[in-house]
């Protein structure tokens, strides 16, 4: 079922990819509109300008271009690397594998494989044909071989590092690519905190798996690490398994160089043979190859010496390269991901797949794993030796049959994942998420006609069924997702009668019962949200025993509260609100007690500690907000100072900082708060420079600025709040058509004009009244859309008071809806409108009931305070 539907799957993205690659050609880019020539006329030198990049230095040059390191102005700074073809590849074979290295490496978005950034046509320029050009990332680094020698690795760093690369290689072959020229100086490593991240870059002479079996295509790539079959090419073409020989040299090379054998020594002595047989394992090689000499050999005292540093290699090692390096293709690994598992089991004293060594060398492996454990296990147990290497070698058989299923399960998910997750978020961001959406619907078509045959395999459908549903609320497509769900369900009730109260199956339930109450919650059907969200805590409870190692139960558990407590909260019910994310909280932080590295769960806590705070706040309880908010806040700034390389955490710190700036505000404490706003204007302006399409963080930028303008306008400082202001209303207005955006995004648009209105009105009385003439007419229309939009009322009821001749009808109407919102949730903000209400329609009375409220929650906002001494009389 699952090989069945990993090929559907690719087949249609396949078909569909290439379908709108051949409609939509590659189009001239930024190259093109800002060519400037700095140098001599026609030649590229540095210093040069090619629109937003400035050429920086030649990093190297070949048959298929010239590649220059470059740093991009614009839309952000940054290093990357520019390939330009050369003069004379302006078409034919050529050109065509530069494309093909185009549109391969814009499929491929791999952590060990340099990733495409841009790509276009350069103009002709006098004294130099039309160039073709793409811009990628820089690898700030060695190559494979000069990195082994200056580091000294070891073996067992090389083989680890080996087998990071043969997942970059797999990821490549498993999107239909053959590379073709694996070999160490088409790797470059950086590093990451001390660990080695290989980058395989080159893809110029890359072929399609089905251009691979075509005889007629012609041999390419660097001779010493081609297959045999790739060198001497006959009707059958080349395969994968060309790849996997290539990465085998490259193997072999890496522990020599870790051994201190020379390349020179390496590609002149033909070790792969003394390798064969000091292995006893001779392998007929043929001539030109890594693993034979190209010219002379050296004399017999020089191989002699080489044979005596190549039995130094462990014998699994040599096995390993030996078999990836077979001169039979049939004999190879069948994948680069095989010949990664089996240094992988190396590396954990495992067998390898490479040697027949039977039970002895099962057990010996076993022994070399658990050496203590061992020896006094055949102290006590000598008399059941026979029996021990029996059971022993038919665990190890079981455990490699559970592993390989366990890997086919896992790459299946993967791949189910990645076309509805991954791919779909990178076609978002570039339109085509139509083509996502017929690879669901196949998917879906397949996965709701499917016969499970048993629970695994029901579960596993559930699984995918959920992803799809995923998918298609990201779409807004929420009565076809809550149908998908329905599916899904109906999958784990076929499990369930067939193995009850597994833990896959309690997870997956618990997953689905969420989902289908998140769609009853963002269609406001908040008593069905909560009735499925207890059951999603009902089915984590019962998940808690099942895994008390992991955690699993206990983190569920607490985000079903989390849940509950937000359905709690829109309800109106705040004291049950409080409650579930009390447990919510305090369930994560002794999670967290437990594995303080944990950064995913801090986050989680983070957005618990957010809840509560608004929770505290909605209830009128000010002091608390504030020390949930800093709580939140020291939190994030912590895990921010551990990982300064995840974004997420610079984000979050500066929401963070946001709503502390917030709080701060409302309670009067003006140099605080402008402190916490500039700090999360800046951060946030900084990753709006490093992702200028992640809506997200638009969003937050645009409101932190529209917030700090307020504060600035309160204290005096006109300038610097106007400049805000506009910074806030230039990344809310840059949608072409504001009314198709999310009602966050428009209540924020709603509230940077009416704050606008309010800034200019001493330099411009007329654009001060057509700016809250807009904004009045915005909270409207969120109203129209959502009655119950509680901030938008407030927002509007604050904007119709601050008319100089108010609507009274409408203000009566506006204060009779704010009065039945304000007796569930009695929160600053809401009896701040509800007081100027009051106030403009001259009931006194009320209003200093009011007032007599917000003085107890220690409310004093600048333009609360403003509002009393522009009014005189009203208040006592």
């Amino acid at each position: 079922c699952r090989t069945a539907f990993a090929r559907l799957v690719c087949r249609a993205a396949f078909a569909r990819l290439m379908s709108t690659l051949h409609s939509n050609p590659t189009k001239p880019s930024t190259l093109v509109d800002g060519l400037v020539l700095l140098g001599e006329a026609g030649k590229l030198c540095p210093g040069m300008l090619l629109g937003p990049y400035r050429l920086v230095r030649l990093l190297g040059e070949g048959g298929m271009g010239v590649v220059w390191l470059a740093d991009q102005l614009e839309p952000f700074m940054r290093q990357v690397a520019i390939k330009l073809s050369t003069q004379d590849v302006s078409g034919g074979l050529a050109q065509a594998y530069f494309e093909v290295e185009r549109q391969a490496l814009a499929q491929l978005v791999h952590p060990y494989i340099a990733q495409i950034y841009d790509a276009g046509q350069l103009p002709e320029i006098v004294g130099q044909k039309s160039a073709t050009y793409f811009a990628m990332e820089f690898v700030d680094g060695d190559t494979l071989d000069a990195y082994i020698r200056r580091r000294k690795l070891s073996l067992a760093d090389c083989a680890e590092l080996i087998a990071k690369i043969c997942q970059g290689a797999e990821y490549a072959h498993q999107r239909g690519l053959i590379h073709r020229d694996l070999k160490p100086t088409n790797v470059l490593i950086a590093e990451l905190a001390g660990t080695p991240i290989p980058k395989i870059i080159d893809f110029g002479i890359a072929i399609g798996v089905q251009s691979a079996q075509s005889a007629a295509l012609g041999s390419a790539g660097t001779r010493a690490y081609m297959a045999p079959e790739q060198i001497e090419r006959g009707p059958g073409g080349i395969d994968l398994r060309a790849d996997v020989y290539a990465l085998g040299g490259m193997l072999v090379e890496a522990l020599c160089l870790s051994l201190g054998i020379s390349p020179e020594a390496i590609h002149r002595t033909g070790f792969l043979s003394l390798l064969s047989h000091a292995t006893s394992n001779p392998d007929k090689q043929r001539p030109g190859s890594i693993g034979e000499a190209a010219g002379v050999q050296e004399n017999a005292a020089a191989q002699e010496n080489t044979r005596a540093l190549l039995t130094r290699l462990p014998t699994s090692l040599r096995a390993i390269a030996l078999k990836a390096m077979a001169h039979q293709r049939d004999q190879r690994y069948d994948s680069a991901a095989a010949l990664a598992e089996d240094l992988r089991r190396w590396l954990a004293r495992k067998p390898v797949l490479a040697r027949r060594g039977g039970r002895l060398y099962a057990i010996t492996c076993f022994v070399n794993r658990y050496r203590l454990a061992s020896a006094l296990g055949v102290l006590t147990l000598l008399a059941l030796v026979g029996g021990l290497i029996t059971a022993s070698y038919g665990l190890q058989q079981a455990k490699l049959a559970q592993a390989l299923a366990e890997t086919r399960r896992e790459q299946s998910d993967a791949l189910v994942n990645y076309m509805l997750g991954d791919f779909a978020a990178k076609l978002s961001q570039v339109g085509k998420l139509d083509l996502i959406d017929d690879v669901a619907k196949q998917a879906l078509a397949y996965l709701t006609q499917a016969n499970d045959t048993d629970a695994r395999s029901a579960i596993q459908r559930a699984a995918a069924l959920r992803t799809i549903g995923d998918l298609q609320t990201q779409r807004g497509k929420w009565t076809e997702a809550r149908s998908t769900f329905l599916s899904s369900e109906q999958a784990l009730d076929f499990a369930e009668a067939a193995e009850p109260g597994t833990s896959e199956l309690l997870f997956e339930r618990a997953q689905v019962a969420y989902w289908i109450g998140y769609c009853d919650y963002t269609e406001r059907k908040l008593d069905a949200a909560k009735a499925h969200w207890l059951r999603y805590l009902n089915f984590a409870q019962r998940l808690q025993p099942l895994t008390v190692a992991q955690g699993t139960g206990l983190f569920e558990t607490a985000s079903a509260l989390n849940n509950l407590g937000t359905a709690s909260f829109a309800s109106g019910d705040l004291k049950a609100a409080a409650g579930y994310f009390d447990q919510s909280i305090a369930i994560k932080n002794t999670l967290l007690t437990k594995n303080k590295s944990d950064a995913d769960l801090a986050s989680s806590i983070a957005r618990s500690l957010s809840w509560q705070a608004k929770t505290q706040e909605a209830s009128g309880d000010l002091r608390g907000a504030m020390s949930s908010y800093l709580n939140q806040l020291a939190l994030c700034e912590r895990y921010s100072a551990a990982f300064p390389s995840v974004v997420r955490w610079r984000y979050e710190t500066a929401v963070a900082q946001q709503w502390v700036g917030v709080l701060k505000l409302q309670m009067g404490d003006l140099p605080s708060a402008k402190k916490q706003l500039v700090a999360a204007e800046r951060e946030l302006f900084k990753l709006h420079q490093l992702e200028p399409s992640q809506s997200t963080w638009q969003d937050a930028l645009a409101n932190t600025r529209s917030t700090l303008a307020w504060a600035h306008l309160f204290s005096a400082d006109a300038a610097a709040a106007e400049q805000q202001i506009l910074g806030a209303r230039k990344v809310f207005e840059m949608p072409s058509n504001i009314s198709v955006m999310p009602a966050n995004w428009r209540r924020g648009a709603a509230t940077a004009w009416f704050r606008a209105a309010r800034i200019v009105e001493a330099k411009s009385q007329h654009e001060s009244a057509a700016l809250k003439m807009r904004s009045i007419a915005g909270f409207k229309e969120l109203l129209e859309i959502d009655p119950n939009d509680r901030k938008s009322l407030i927002s509007l009821a604050t904007a119709l008071a601050a008319e100089a001749t108010p609507d009274t009808t409408e203000l009566r109407r506006v204060q009779s809806r704010l009065v039945s919102l304000s007796v569930s949730q009695p929160d600053a903000s809401a009896l701040d409108a509800l007081m100027r209400t009051h106030i403009v329609l001259r009931e006194f009375p009320e209003a200093q009931t009011i007032q007599s409220k917000l003085n107890v929650m220690g409310y004093h906002h600048p333009d609360y305070e403003a509002f009393l001494v522009q009014h005189p009389g009203a208040m006592p």
